[in-house]
C-alpha cells in the first residue's frame, strides 16, 4: 500500500479514489478548501473553475499563500495541491462558467465523477445542477453572511430532487441572508461578506465528507455511510440561531421533488423537460 494513505487503513480502499474526477466550479474559500480536502483524501484528478485572482483578502480564509496574491487562483491552487502530493492533475479553466457555452461545460460534467458547486451564487449553481442532474451525483456548498452557518446539497440522478426542488422546497424564504459574493463566476461583481476562516472551514469539512460519500457510493467503505439519500440537505450551524439551537449544530433536511419542477420523473424513470427552467444558463 502506497504510505500516502497509511492512515485511510480501514475507511476505504485507496484505490477507490485514485482513479476518480472532480469538477469544482469555484475556487474561493470553500472550493479551494473543498479540493484541499479531497485531495489530501487521495484524489488525484480535478477542473476547477474560477476567472477570479488571489487578492490580500482572500488570505485569512482559503489556502493561498502571500506570494499568490495577484495570480490566478486556479494556478495558484493548482501549485498548492500539487506540493501536498506529487502527480497531482488539476485541469486549471481561468474564466468566468458564463463564458462556457452548455455543450462544454456538459463535456466537462460528464468526464467528471462527481461535480462541485462552490460560487455560492444561486443562478450559477441552478446551471450546474440542472446540467449534471441527469447523469452525475453533485454537491453545492454555500456559507451564509457573517459566516453564521451554511448548507450543503447534494443531488443524484433520479433518485433525489434536484438542486432546484431542495433549495425552493427546504430552504424556502425564511433563512438566513447567503450574502452577496458571487467570485465573479456569473456577474463578476464582488460584494465580499465577513466571515471567520474556521466558520467556512466548518461548512467546508462537512462539505469534503460528504463529498467523498458520493464519490465513493456502493463501496461498502465506513466513508460513505455519512451519507443518505432520503436527506438531501445539511444545514450546519456555527451560531444559535434560525433553526440551531446550539453553536455547532447540524441539521438534515428532506426535500420532495415539486411537481412543477423540470426534474420530474415520468413513468419509466426519465426526466421531463430537463432543461426547460426559465432563468437557468
Amino acid at each position: 500500500m502506497d504510505e500516502y494513505h497509511a492512515r485511510h487503513v480501514g475507511l476505504f480502499q485507496p484505490q477507490l479514489l485514485e482513479g476518480k474526477s472532480v469538477l469544482i466550479a469555484g475556487a474561493g474559500s470553500v472550493g479551494s478548501q473543498l479540493a484541499l480536502g479531497l485531495v489530501r483524501a487521495g484524489v488525484r484528478r480535478l477542473r476547477v473553475v474560477d476567472f477570479d485572482r488571489v487578492s490580500k483578502t482572500d488570505l485569512c480564509r482559503s489556502v493561498y499563500r502571500a506570494r499568490d496574491v495577484g495570480r490566478l487562483k486556479v494556478d495558484a491552487l493548482a501549485d498548492v495541491l500539487g506540493e501536498v502530493r506529487s502527480g497531482i492533475e488539476v485541469a486549471a479553466a481561468g474564466q468566468s462558467l458564463s463564458e462556457v457555452d452548455d455543450a462544454e461545460l456538459g463535456a466537462w460534467i460528464r468526464d467528471a465523477d462527481l461535480v462541485a458547486g462552490t460560487t455560492d451564487h444561486p443562478p450559477t449553481q441552478g446551471r450546474l445542477g440542472t446540467l449534471s442532474y441527469p447523469t452525475r451525483p453533485a454537491l453545492f456548498a454555500g456559507v451564509y453572511a457573517k459566516g453564521e452557518g451554511g448548507e450543503v446539497i447534494c443531488t443524484l440522478p433520479l433518485e433525489t430532487p434536484c438542486y432546484h426542488c431542495i433549495l425552493g422546497g427546504v430552504r424556502g424564504e425564511h433563512g438566513p441572508d447567503r450574502g452577496r459574493l458571487d467570485y465573479g463566476l456569473s456577474t463578476g461583481q464582488l460584494a465580499a461578506e465577513p466571515a471567520l476562516g474556521c466558520d467556512v472551514l466548518h461548512v467546508t469539512v462537512c462539505a469534503t465528507k460528504l463529498a467523498l460519500a458520493l464519490l465513493l457510493r456502493g463501496t461498502g467503505s465506513a466513508v460513505e455511510q455519512v451519507f443518505d439519500p432520503s436527506r438531501s440537505v445539511l444545514f450546519v450551524g456555527n451560531s444559535a440561531s434560525w433553526i440551531w439551537r446550539e453553536p455547532f449544530e447540524t441539521v438534515w433536511a428532506k426535500a420532495e421533488r415539486r411537481a412543477d419542477c423540470v426534474c420530474r420523473a415520468t413513468a419509466d424513470g426519465s426526466t421531463a423537460d430537463l432543461f426547460a427552467l426559465e432563468g437557468v444558463g
